[in-house]
């Protein structure tokens, strides 16, 4: 734009603006080596870890990989449908060749390529751990619902398949992983386009594919790119109309926007930098006016009130009690992100709080889940370790058998609060008393 109305000399009868290729390819280039430098320090740091578990803490350069990878294809996608719509005249397969810079069609082809070789490697991680998930499953059933009446058969299904599903979560974290690996390749093969090939010759000189599948493959990943935009319209249509659909994209939100700008500079402001300090000063000012806090926090609550405890003063911490339920802060934070969710942090929380804390988990959550310990039931207070007795597990569904005077068995919760369900009852009333029984009208829920 600044060439045009500047320049003297007569528009050019070449192909393309002037300097734009080489100006996209060398973003994409710096984009790509960023994404690199950020990958080596993550791994340089891990393999420093002597304990640290494969793949763990590479969130960053997952989500980072991720929105460049859907940033280029989006952009890729809006210059190619306009150029198609303006010179709509010529075949695919031309268009392609000859159309938007080549830049966007290697961004085209690599988004796909990343998309389709994720969706393939998650088909078959879903067969081949299948049965595994299931032998693991029904061993939870057979140990939760022993010796039960034989038309309750359809329901211990149910719960054994509730259970698998649930436990594929912990295939989801190497997926992404990939899907992040394989979105930073495909942007860095747009550099590609600077020797002014295209994907379909290439592949069909290389690997001997031929070239019309490839641009039909280029085609359809456009239209896909295309109907993912037409996904996000919709349903921000419907999350505008729709309160349950609303409350899915606010969690979607409150995870987008739970981390400081300096992480996302872009993104909308951080409600975490103002409701944490917000939350930890109301805590305070219950406290030294002689009340008792007992804090409750499912899910991405959890996370929020494993934050605001850390910014608690010490003093403060000897009056307030934990608990959590649905927590993703073993699962999930865990794993992705260790630099600021470890064991030093989770044993931290429980130290500021005198370990005054209570997590209800389920195996049919697949979100949340123990902390400290997986196992069924908490450690004896003899162990001498407070930590494994933070985690109780919660039998999900409470029954398998239709109670007498109803039509249906009891629901299976998953990762749904259970504020209402007796485990939860006896945890706040074990922590009010731990608390000295005078915590009643100061609990917070989150």
């Amino acid at each position: 734009m600044a060439h045009v109305p500047t320049t003297s000399q007569p528009w050019p009868q070449e192909h393309g603006l002037p300097g734009y290729d080489p100006t996209l390819a060398g973003l994409f280039v710096a984009q790509t080596t960023l994404l690199a430098a950020l990958g080596v320090v993550l791994l340089w740091h891990r393999r420093r870890e002597h304990d640290a578990t494969p793949l763990f803490g590479l969130g960053a350069l997952v989500v980072a990989a991720t929105g460049i990878s859907m940033a280029v294809a989006y952009s890729a996608e809006l210059v190619g449908r306009v150029a198609d719509f303006l010179d709509r005249d010529v075949p695919t397969a031309e268009g392609i060749a000859a159309g938007p810079p080549r830049a966007y069609t290697w961004a085209i082809y690599g988004f796909f390529r990343a998309v389709l070789i994720t969706a393939i490697i998650a088909g078959l991680v879903i067969l081949i751990s299948r049965r595994g998930r299931r032998r693991a499953a029904a061993g939870i059933v057979a140990r939760d619902f022993p010796n039960p009446p034989a038309e309750a058969g359809p329901r211990l299904r149910q719960v054994r398949d509730a259970i698998a599903r649930a436990r594929f979560t912990e295939k989801l974290v190497p997926l992404a992983v990939l899907y992040g690996c394989l979105a930073g390749l495909g942007t860095a093969t747009t550099t590609i386009g600077l020797l002014g090939q295209v994907p379909s010759d290439v592949i069909e000189r290389n690997i001997g594919l031929p070239a019309d599948v490839i641009t039909f493959a280029i085609a359809f990943a456009g239209w896909v790119v295309a109907a993912i935009i037409l996904g996000l319209i919709i349903g921000g249509i419907f999350a505008y109309r729709t309160e349950p659909y609303r409350r899915h994209v606010g969690v979607l939100w409150d995870l987008g926007t739970f981390w400081p700008r300096a992480a996302h500079p872009f993104a909308p402001p951080c409600y975490s930098e103002r409701a944490v300090p917000e939350l930890a000063r109301r805590i305070t000012y219950l406290v030294e006016r002689g009340d008792a806090v007992l804090l409750t926090g499912h899910s991405h609550g959890s996370v929020l009130l494993a934050a605001t405890v850390l910014q608690l003063p010490p003093q403060v911490g000897d009056r307030v009690a934990l608990l959590t339920h649905g927590s993703p802060l073993r699962r999930l934070y865990a794993r992705l992100f260790p630099a600021y969710v470890d064991d030093a942090a989770l044993h931290e929380i429980g130290r500021r709080v005198g370990w005054r804390w209570v997590n209800l988990w389920r195996d049919t959550d697949p979100i949340g889940g123990w902390i400290f310990s997986p196992r069924p039931a908490p450690a004896p207070a003899t162990t001498g370790d407070p930590a494994a007795a933070v985690d109780r597990r919660q039998r999900d569904p409470c029954d398998v058998v239709t109670p007498a005077g109803d039509s249906v068995a009891p629901p299976i919760h998953g990762h749904w609060p259970g504020e209402s369900d007796k485990s939860f009852t006896e945890a706040v009333q074990e922590l009010v008393q731990r608390l000295g029984g005078r915590a009643g009208p100061s609990g917070t829920p989150m």
